[in-house]
């Protein structure tokens, strides 16, 4: 579909790399309103109309469609806690244990289910996305102001990347802003 024949859709699935004339090479990585929202390289996140012109696919991925189906029911189950972790949780880890062994001697360590530490984990990733969706939305900040926090939330996500492993597909995992795959 050619982005002027429903300017109220996407045309690109989330995943899909882009090109910005001004801004370069971005991934489209969720949906707000009638616009993209695009990670640029350096963690810069931009929202960009559905029936921008100027904005050239590279690289496809997703169904616009389903992807925003799945960005609106992750909404409504992470608001209500019905996200089920044991879904997205690659079954390999699956009964594991996350034992943190201490540098000092005489310290007990600690064993955490790895169910537990990637609910706890999928809470996180949940509110980074409910946090991002209220500073986008935010009426009396700055766009300025917007894209510097958005920044750290960005590199928030990249900072989790190396919990990537426990995921079951690669729709759930963080995505950091520098590298193409940072898990």
């Amino acid at each position: 579909m050619h982005p002027s024949e429903n300017p109220d859709r996407p045309a690109y699935g989330v995943g899909t790399v882009v090109t910005h004339p001004q801004f370069g090479r971005g991934r489209i990585v969720g949906y707000e309103r009638a616009s993209y929202v695009i990670v640029f390289p350096g963690g810069e996140t931009k929202k960009v109309a559905f029936f921008y012109q100027e904005l050239t696919p590279i690289d496809t991925q997703g169904d616009p469609e389903l992807d925003r189906i799945k960005q609106a029911m992750r909404e409504v189950l992470g608001d209500y806690g019905w996200i089920e972790s044991e879904l997205e949780m690659n079954k390999r880890w699956r009964g594991g244990t996350l034992v943190m062994n201490p540098g000092t001697s005489g310290t007990q360590p600690k064993e955490v289910p790895l169910e537990a530490f990637f609910k706890k984990l999928i809470g996180v990733r949940e509110k980074l996305r409910v946090l991002e969706q209220k500073i986008n939305n935010h009426p009396s900040l700055a766009p300025e102001e917007k894209i510097e926090l958005e920044g750290y939330i960005s590199r928030s996500y990249g900072s989790l990347t190396t919990f990537n492993v426990l995921f079951a597909s690669k729709e759930g995992q963080f995505r950091g802003t520098g590298k193409e795959s940072d898990g």
